[in-house]
């Protein structure tokens, strides 16, 4: 066998044990959620307000059908929850089949309404309210209008939800306390890409855009905006938004030390906003790594999260 060849053999051996691990590493860590702590300055009033965001849930299985999870958020004692989109999973690999998974996500937010339920007159719990913002993945299922069938999954995911109290951040704004407001701005066609289709240029979000979904922002109050790609978050501050939360990037997959999140489900690398607290403008930006996996199915040095967010 010529030195060559033992080259060739060294470096498959070298590749193949990079994989093996990689994908044990992986494995454990999506099993392994954590608590993401952050606390954010109110400088507008003197309102403050605990809230938790989770995002890209993907219609992710737990094997004991969700109660560490639930009792998790329940321990956390938040006044508001707030999903940020991706529950539903519209695969990719199958998209030709119109296969979309959603049942368990329907199950997940069902029971933690339940036992929100249960539990609303002891007074030792503070929760007022459940937020739904959109991503891409309902989003899309949305915009299918062409296809009976998407449209029906759409309707009855979306009616679930609501039937179990949720208020859907769907171009809307509401009203958390006196001085803190929380909206939802749902744009697709063109603000998200598609995978390995690398001439699909962004649209641009400027304030014409978020004028006519949004009117007369107070500046006064503090104004959070839920959007799923936080590629856009600094047009949301520009705009007068003093929070911007995302999630999309599921933490850059791969987490590197030194080097930093290798690449998004989108596929392009290094991307600048991938998870944790950012700062523009003495503004903040919060991207949630996710609690779920799509397509790419990885997480090295990039667990799961649930983010607690304390408004000060």
């Amino acid at each position: 066998m010529s030195i060559f060849n033992n080259k060739i053999i060294i470096f498959l051996i070298i590749i193949l044990s990079l994989y093996i691990i990689i994908y044990v590493i992986s494995k454990i860590e999506c099993k392994l959620c954590k608590i993401n702590t952050f606390y954010i300055k109110n400088d507008k009033n003197s309102d403050k307000i605990k809230l938790i965001f989770i995002s890209d849930f993907h219609n992710k299985k737990f094997k004991n059908g969700f109660k560490d999870l639930i009792d998790s958020i329940i321990s956390l004692n938040p006044d508001y929850i707030v999903f940020g989109g991706d529950f539903v999973d519209f695969s990719t690999i199958h998209s030709k089949k119109n296969e979309v998974k959603y049942k368990r996500s329907m199950d997940f937010i069902e029971k933690l309404a339940k036992k929100y339920e249960e539990i609303k007159d002891n007074k030792n719990y503070n929760l007022k309210r459940i937020f739904f913002g959109f991503g891409n993945h309902e989003l899309r299922l949305k915009s299918r209008t062409d296809n009976i069938e998407l449209i029906g999954i759409y309707n009855s995911f979306i009616k679930h939800i609501m039937d179990c109290g949720v208020k859907l951040l769907d171009d809307t704004t509401f009203k958390l306390s006196d001085g803190i407001t929380i909206s939802g701005l749902n744009l697709y066609e063109g603000y998200y890409k598609n995978m390995f289709e690398r001439n699909n240029l962004h649209k641009s979000i400027d304030k014409e855009i978020i004028n006519k979904h949004f009117h007369n922002l107070d500046k006064n109050n503090f104004n959070i905006m839920v959007f799923h790609k936080p590629d856009y978050c600094e047009n949301f501050i520009d705009y007068g938004y003093d929070l911007v939360l995302s999630g999309h990037t599921h933490g850059g997959l791969i987490n590197f030390p030194l080097i930093g999140p290798i690449f998004s489900p989108d596929l392009d690398l290094f991307p600048k906003y991938n998870s944790g607290l950012y700062k523009y403008k003495n503004k903040s930006v919060i991207v949630s790594s996710g609690i779920g996996e799509h397509f790419i199915k990885i997480r090295v040095n990039n667990r799961p999260e649930i983010c607690l967010i304390n408004i000060e």
